[in-house]
């Protein structure tokens, strides 16, 4: 929720009276003597029984008759405007009801210059008529403050109402908010609820919304606005405007509000309150109860440390409790399933946190959503927390933007057999209930379980939105217990599932199956097809026997589909040295020639304007190159590290073959030092292209001791910037990898520009750059040792 400035508080307006809506019934009321007709403001009389039942309490006025009630006289008193704000906060009501009329003549006012962080100043002119009464109820103060306002008004002075009463241990925030949002919230006046002071204290205020030029307008500014209340350490106090002279007197009368208002404390920012954050301000427990399929929640008030111990934002739900009674199969076996929080022990969790570092496990993981009262669902069993109780012992640390994991005890039992099936702990958040789902995931007929993952935000309740994924838990019928599943081991599952395979054979299918549209073809394209290739030239070359009618022209033509490339084809040192004349039969030798095709869905890649383009064919998990490379389990299995950056040491730094042999050297050696026994199938790849660069690559695979991992690094050098690609997965029966890692550091070009933004030039050292003499190249035998044999990860 933004920060929102009350730039214009005021609720000047006539009242109906607030009160009316709030509470109290219309008609005589016992302790009122003048007895007296109730005004209604277009609500009906029956709205809003809320503070009469509460405050009032049954049979209150059968316990004290007329007789033992004392009667009150009215108390007048006057003061300058200037002092009517310190007179209002300093004045001792003989009752807690307590109303004043004000009455101003000669009005004037005046803001004056104050500091950002300082009070508001006001010069006030004008005289103050105050006239005090008490009441022993709210509903007499109603009747009387309502027979008030029907009264006819001086049209010269102003007249404001200011009123003052208790809120009991049984009125709650919420069940005020409700009653004048029902009393007076419309769609161009909305109610609102805010928290201001730092949460000491809250407020409830008209919104006026209106259009101008196509836009929507939201101001707390208008003499329409009929609520204008603050409550504070359980007592409320409101001031209306019974009257306005001229439309015009809007800006200056404000004033007054701003002046008495801000005694009680600051109301010049605040934060907005939704319904969860004003029901737990006075509740301590709460108890819900849905059906289809049958579950119950218990929740207990929570404490977020991010606020002072008197901020009311601070509050919020902690599910402490789940019941779900779960249809398994549409056969009817029935489940139960019970939640409760848990002290943490260290034991294994079920959770999303499994998979991320120790940092998103610790604070960016959760599984909550909103809970929201439905047709299918009743509340119940609210626990009422009166403000002299102590607060509850759960305070926990809200990140604001992500929900936190807290370990709850899961039990699931059959219902019909009573057996046991399955005890340990999962993961959850620890605010909101109803995050879990039971669809069947992936077709086998069995409910399975998808546990959301919300965000919080300070002061409102959390919702599930798409920055964390959910986590999955799949039935698994030959162990009857669930089973923690990735999100693509679910979509394994459900092709399993539909194909008729175990889970391994489907997994080891796909594998097989996998789409690799950037393998190398040697098979020169048509002519006009050219421009959607990109041609590598290899190091090695290709035996061709000549057949009777060629030429090295035709020859090159076939390779290359260029004629003018026939100087790069070799003969032999006795073949007739006149370059026109071929023997039928004779070998000739051509370097090896690949396409690669060109991505046919390319958005553009990764670009920076005038510095370099490089391509980032869809399907893939992409990571800015910096410093260190990590291989993330948890994430997409072909993850890729790319980010171009000023070349440091020229174009084509191996283009001779000595120094293409040294680095060769440099790598087998890091190899066999930094990874012993662990690495195998080194390999290296050096191309020319039709740009004048070279491409140049290695590849190998890496045992951690668990799983055998591919690694591939390809790089390239432009004359002012150069491009390193590095993809990390885990082993598979195809080359896809290889070759879209390949083909993206062949498809960087370089225009001249210093990387935009300084991409790439300030992260700190390539890992590895002390451990050979390439500094500017990410070492991954050093990659893999740091990540798998120093950490054991």
């Amino acid at each position: 929720m933004a920060k929102v400035l009350y730039q214009n508080i005021i609720g000047i307006a006539v009242l109906g009276l607030l009160l009316a809506a709030c509470g109290a019934p219309a008609g005589n009321v016992d302790g009122n003597p003048d007895g007296g007709e109730s005004f209604d403001a277009g609500g009906g009389s029956d709205v809003g029984k809320f503070f009469w039942e509460s405050n009032i309490g049954e049979g209150q006025n059968n316990a004290e008759s007329k007789e033992e009630l004392k009667e009150w006289q009215e108390e007048h008193d006057s003061c300058g405007v200037q002092e009517l704000s310190g007179y209002l906060y300093k004045y001792t009501p003989i009752s807690p009801y307590a109303s004043a009329e004000i009455t101003i003549k000669d009005y004037e006012g005046e803001q004056l210059e104050t500091g950002w962080d300082e009070p508001l100043a006001f010069r006030f002119a004008g005289e103050a008529d105050v006239t005090w009464r008490f009441y022993h109820s709210l509903a007499e103060m109603d009747t009387a403050l309502n027979k008030a306002v029907m009264q006819e008004m001086d049209g010269n002075p102003l007249h404001f109402l200011y009123y003052t009463f208790p809120m009991t241990e049984n009125d709650h925030a919420l069940d005020l908010y409700n009653n004048l949002k029902r009393r007076f919230g419309t769609e161009e006046h909305p109610l609102t609820a805010w928290g201001v002071d730092n949460g000491k204290m809250f407020q409830f205020i008209q919104e006026t919304r209106k259009e101008e030029d196509g836009y929507e307008l939201i101001s707390l500014q208008s003499r329409s606005s009929k609520v204008n209340l603050f409550v504070k350490d359980r007592s409320a106090f409101g001031l209306t405007l019974l009257n306005a002279p001229s439309e015009g007197d809007d800006e200056t009368l404000e004033y007054v509000f701003k002046d008495v208002f801000q005694r009680y404390g600051d109301s010049g920012s605040g934060w907005g309150l939704d319904e969860e954050s004003l029901y737990w301000i006075d509740h301590n427990e709460r108890l819900t109860e849905l059906e289809e399929p049958k579950r119950s929640f218990r929740e207990v008030r929570g404490i977020d440390e991010n606020w002072e111990d008197e901020g009311i934002m601070r509050y919020f739900g902690l599910l402490v409790e789940a019941e779900y009674e779960l249809p398994l199969t549409e056969s009817g076996r029935m489940l139960s399933l019970h939640f409760s929080l848990a002290e943490e022990d260290g034991e294994e969790e079920i959770s999303v946190s499994d998979f991320v570092d120790d940092f998103r496990k610790d604070y960016f993981t959760s599984i909550a959503s909103s809970l929201t009262e439905s047709e299918e669902g009743t509340f119940g069993d609210e626990k009422e927390m009166s403000a002299e109780e102590a607060d509850t012992e759960f305070r926990y640390y809200l990140l604001n933007g992500f929900c936190m994991d807290e370990p709850y005890d899961m039990t699931v039992t059959d219902m019909e057999t009573g057996e046991v099936l399955q005890e340990r702990k999962v993961s959850l958040s620890i605010e909101l209930p109803d995050t879990i789902t039971y669809p069947d995931l992936n077709g086998d007929g069995y409910a399975d379980m998808r546990v959301g993952a919300p965000v919080h935000m300070s002061g409102e309740k959390a919702e599930e939105e798409d920055y964390t994924p959910p986590s999955y838990l799949l039935w698994d019928p030959q162990t009857e217990q669930f089973a923690r599943k990735t999100e693509k081991e679910v979509e394994n599952s459900k092709r399993a599932v539909a194909n008729g395979l175990t889970e391994e054979e489907q997994e080891e299918k796909t594998k097989r199956e996998r789409s690799d549209p950037f393998v190398l073809i040697q098979e020169s394209p048509e002519p006009e097809e050219s421009k959607d290739y990109i041609r590598l030239t290899g190091e090695n070359m290709q035996e061709y026997e000549v057949q009777k009618g060629d030429s090295l022209w035709r020859i090159s033509e076939l390779f290359y589909g260029d004629g003018y490339k026939w100087t790069t084809i070799v003969r032999a040192e006795d073949a007739p040295k006149n370059p026109d004349y071929l023997l039928a039969g004779e070998t000739v030798f051509v370097p090896e020639v690949f396409y690669i095709r060109k991505d046919p869905f390319s958005r553009g890649g990764l670009r920076s304007e005038g510095s370099f383009q490089i391509e980032q064919p869809f399907g893939f998990t992409y990571y800015f190159l910096n410093g260190d490379v990590s291989y993330a389990w948890w994430e997409e299995e072909n993850q890729i590290h790319s980010l171009p950056v000023t070349n440091p040491v020229g174009q084509n730094p191996f283009h001779e073959p000595e120094e293409w042999e040294a680095f060769q050297a440099a790598a087998i050696r890091c190899s066999e030092e930094l990874c012993p026994g662990r690495v195998s199938n080194l390999t290296f790849e050096k191309y020319h292209m039709e740009d004048g660069c070279d491409l140049y690559g290695y590849i190998f695979e890496y045992d951690t001791g668990e799983e055998i991992l591919e690694y591939v690094d390809f790089f390239k050098f432009g004359k002012d910037n150069m491009s390193e690609v590095i993809g990390v997965r885990e082993q598979e029966p195809n080359t896809v990898l290889v070759n879209t890692v390949r083909y993206m550091a062949a498809s960087f070009t370089d225009y001249g520009g210093e990387p935009g933004m300084g991409w790439g030039d300030d992260a700190g050292p390539n890992v590895g750059a002390d451990q050979w003499e390439y500094p500017y190249l990410h070492n991954l035998f050093e990659a893999a040792r740091e990540q798998f044999q120093i950490s054991g990860k």
